[in-house]
């Protein structure tokens, strides 16, 4: 069934697809930023599955997928995402398997066996939705309003990386396309001085008389007999006309030679460019001026065609919005273009003839002489580089540098692009996914990074929030959200150092204490302890020190049984 079948209009569909197109992103391979939504996705949710899925015609393509390896695509007439384009909102399916619309479609009845689907679009400019930021689980569930939240800005990441993707590839195409002109123009300068013909004159001095060699006739296209100088210089222009005039008795009275650039006309009209030398010659003949003459008709068109074409890489270079920059083997900067000046905050001046040294942060000199070896034995680098702007902050720059080893001395040319607000988004969205969006606490996900690790003893305190579910019921969810906030902050107020708070989900509560000794353990104990009219409910704790070859999961599960058991004493 298409879009169109349920909602959409033929027009819409048709725009829709064109704007998908013309991204360039279908059937292009794997790339780490969009790979860095779908895993912030699945870390944000816990659901097994996430895409990024573009509806095509009769497709839905994958341009990044965590957990469903070897598939690309599928079609479309049986996809989630199909409905889920509709709407600008999150698309929600909890149980595919009872819902009227899903529960028949192949993806649920077969592999992968969905049972909850969540579904955010990806909303281009001019509102055309082209795909989904989705998820995908075999259990059924349903996803709470911050993680919907999340969904929405993770997919506004990917519109606006899709575009930003289609916006660089057209610039390289049009860089390749000014590239190619100048070595359209070069090959014709070339080929143009291989096919050029040279012809002779002479001068006689003291008769007045012009010889010129068959070739020389050919240029201007007389047919037999040489010309007399007055009808020589008719083929020129008047003001030509005195030019050759004052450099024929210059180099006659003082032996000054002459060498001329000047437009004629051939006899059939044909305007050229010749190129005219001389010089004087005296012996028992007399005093005569021999020379050459050479159409540089061609010459000059390529000249013209080269210096258009300099003209427009000058211009790409002052215009490009890629960062251009120019260094020695040695690391002085040698040209920087406006793009780059402006992402650096400093003017070209600044930096030519200074060492890169000057833009890198003092923590990042290591590794400059690294990078200045590579490029002389590998002849080219690419990576991402740390700067320092003008005002101290940092910049990084993906950079892909070449040696060009035909310049004499050789230098590096750099371009890079400036992904400052990318690398930023990324690192944002690292923390989103570790975090718990209301009350800034670390989530779960921590937790799972620390069994991960070789950790040294630990301890840890857990607790529960004592009728908590009363205060929602009473008093609604924006009390009950205003309590876990304040008790976050209650529980942060009392940490050092790089003890953390973790929220475990609903009411629960983790206070992670590396290099834990059983003193901070009590310390912290009987602080929470004493201090429990400081909170903003009454609560039950336990706490715990990890042993030996213990797992996290069983370190926290002594400290919850620790909890029960005074939980169940005090009531008692």
């Amino acid at each position: 069934m298409s879009a169109q079948s349920h909602g959409g209009t033929p027009v819409i569909e048709q725009a829709r697809l064109s704007a998908l197109h013309s991204l360039n992103i279908l059937d292009s391979d794997p790339e780490p930023f969009f790979d860095a939504l779908t895993r912030a996705a699945r870390f944000a949710t816990e659901m097994p599955t996430a895409l990024i899925s573009l509806v095509d015609g009769g497709r839905q393509w994958f341009k990044s997928q965590t957990g469903l390896e070897g598939v690309r695509e599928t079609p479309r007439d049986i996809s989630f995402c199909t409905w889920a384009i509709l709407s600008e909102d999150v698309f929600e399916v909890e149980d595919a398997s009872i819902d009227p619309q899903f529960c028949e479609n192949p993806l649920v009845l077969g592999a992968p066996y969905v049972r909850h689907y969540v579904g955010a679009p990806i909303q281009v400019a001019g509102g055309l939705r082209v795909g989904t930021l989705c998820l995908l689980s075999q259990t059924p569930g349903k996803l709470t309003p911050s993680q919907r939240a999340l969904l929405l800005c993770l997919a506004e990441a990917a519109a606006a990386g899709m575009e930003q993707r289609s916006q660089l590839l057209e610039r390289v195409s049009e860089a390749t396309r000014l590239h190619d002109d100048l070595q359209k123009s070069q090959a014709l300068l070339e080929q143009t001085n291989a096919l050029a013909k040279v012809g002779g004159w002479e001068f006689n001095v003291d008769t007045n008389e012009l010889e010129w060699t068959q070739e020389t006739r050919l240029i201007h296209g007389v047919p037999h007999a040489s010309p007399s100088l007055e009808a020589a210089l008719a083929f020129y222009p008047e003001a030509v006309q005195g030019l050759i005039q004052t450099a024929l008795a210059s180099c006659a009275q003082h032996g000054t030679p002459i060498d001329l650039t000047v437009p004629s006309t051939k006899v059939d009209g044909e305007r050229i460019w010749v190129h005219v030398v001389g010089q004087r010659l005296r012996d028992e003949r007399g005093s005569r001026l021999i020379g050459a003459v050479q159409d540089v008709s061609l010459q000059r068109a390529a000249s013209d065609a080269l210096a258009l074409s300099e003209s427009k890489y000058r211009r790409l270079f002052q215009h490009s919005m890629g960062l251009i920059c120019t260094h020695t083997l040695e690391g002085i900067v040698t040209s920087l273009n406006p793009a780059a000046s402006l992402s650096l905050g400093r003017e070209e001046r600044e930096l030519i003839g200074r060492p890169l040294s000057v833009i890198l942060p003092p923590d990042r000199h290591i590794y400059l002489q690294a990078y200045l070896a590579k490029i002389k034995e590998d002849q080219s680098d690419s990576g991402v580089m740390e700067l320092v702007a003008s005002d101290g902050s940092r910049r990084f720059w993906a950079y892909h540098n070449v040696l060009d080893t035909e310049a004499d001395p050789p230098y590096v040319l750099g371009h890079a692009q400036d992904i400052t607000t990318q690398h930023l988004q990324e690192q944002q969205l690292q923390e989103l996914a570790s975090r718990d969006p209301l009350t800034r606490c670390f989530n779960r996900r921590y937790l799972t990074e620390l069994a991960q690790r070789q950790l040294a003893a630990w301890g840890c305190l857990v607790f529960d929030l004592d009728h908590f579910k009363e205060v929602n019921d009473t008093q609604g969810h924006a009390e009950g959200d205003a309590v876990l906030i304040k008790f976050a902050a209650f529980l942060e107020s009392k940490l050092l150092g790089e003890e953390v708070v973790i929220r475990l989900g609903g009411d629960e509560f983790l206070v992670f204490v590396p290099r834990a000794t059983i003193e901070r353990m009590d310390q912290l104990e009987t602080c929470y302890r004493d201090r429990a009219d400081e909170a903003p409910i009454r609560f039950s704790g336990g706490c715990a020190v990890s042993r030996p070859n213990e797992s996290v999961g069983d370190t926290i599960n002594r400290a919850d049984m620790k909890l029960y058991d005074r939980r169940k004493q005090e009531r008692s």
